[in-house]
């Protein structure tokens, strides 16, 4: 399967070269692709995927204008945020929600692929930045956490 800076740099080949189309297929019959001219990406898995858990620890970093105990757990990924794993289900974590290092708190979808975040810290959820459907960025902070 592709892993996401793998993607990134795919898209950039081709958004800087002269073809129009690029598709590519791996040994474990997993399929990509993308088109130039068009907002086309389709990614094939070899076979039906679990969701699978994506940690948040190497993307918490400080909150600005706060207290010392309070960062922001940022997105490992490209995707579009959902609070919860069914539509009208309870979100993950809300404010006031304690989470420990592997409690997940939400999923990223990207490409039909649903992934949990994990919380990678201990503490308390202080604030939501994000809102169920928004599409999120790469480091985008997505929660302010208390940490103990």
């Amino acid at each position: 399967m592709f892993n996401i800076d793998e993607i990134k740099d795919l898209i950039y080949t081709l958004e800087n070269s002269h073809l129009n189309k690029l598709h590519l297929k791996l040994n474990d019959n997993s399929e990509l692709l993308l088109e130039k001219d068009s907002a086309t990406v389709t990614a094939t898995p070899a076979a039906t995927e679990k969701a699978s858990t994506i940690p948040a620890a190497q993307n918490v970093s400080p909150a600005a204008n706060s207290n010392d105990n309070v960062d922001e757990i940022c997105s490992p990924m490209v995707g579009t945020f959902y609070s919860s794993a069914e539509p009208d289900t309870a979100s993950f974590v809300e404010v006031g929600s304690k989470v420990h290092p592997n409690t997940i708190i939400c999923i990223l979808e990207s490409m039909k692929l649903f992934s949990e975040i994990e919380a990678e810290k201990e503490g308390e959820i202080v604030e939501v930045l994000v809102k169920d459907g928004d599409f999120i960025e790469y480091g985008q902070p997505l929660f302010k956490i208390k940490t103990y």
